[in-house]
């Protein structure tokens, strides 16, 4: 469990998330999440270099989504929706979906879905539910 209430990004564990856009090095960190006082959800911080694409693919759950740097886009079903920095964008649950960096830097994004959602947060929150399992048996 993180312990500190407040903290900077570029000091929390880096993840690889190179399987969400292959053969692009893709990172990312969890914020917030199981483990990081939100049991619910997980805020991540993801960093797509210039010229990557998540390729397009959908699932049951909503997306939020931040820009935080550099230059990209998010197309939700053939839109296309600008996020240079400061701009944000929700992806409806069921919406097919892609990200990209469309700048010439890295695209730094904040992306915020349900634990199911992401594959860590999802082990992290089983680890704990399996622990409160056994102290209670």
């Amino acid at each position: 469990m993180r312990e500190k209430n407040w903290g900077r990004i570029e000091d929390l564990e880096t993840l690889d998330a190179s399987a969400l856009a292959p053969g692009v090095s893709v990172t990312k960190r969890v914020i917030f999440g199981p483990d990081a006082f939100w049991d619910d959800y997980v805020a991540r911080h993801f960093v797509l270099p210039a010229g990557a694409e998540i390729p397009a693919h959908s699932h049951e759950w909503d997306h939020f989504s931040m820009s935080l740097g550099g230059h990209g886009e998010v197309e939700v079903e053939g839109e296309h929706y600008d996020l240079e920095n400061g701009n944000w964008a929700r992806v409806p649950g069921g919406a097919t979906h892609s990200f990209r960096n469309i700048g010439d830097g890295d695209f730094t994004f904040i992306c915020i879905v349900p634990t199911r959602g992401d594959p860590y947060a999802k082990k992290i929150s089983m680890r704990a539910d399996r622990k409160k399992q056994k102290e209670n048996a």
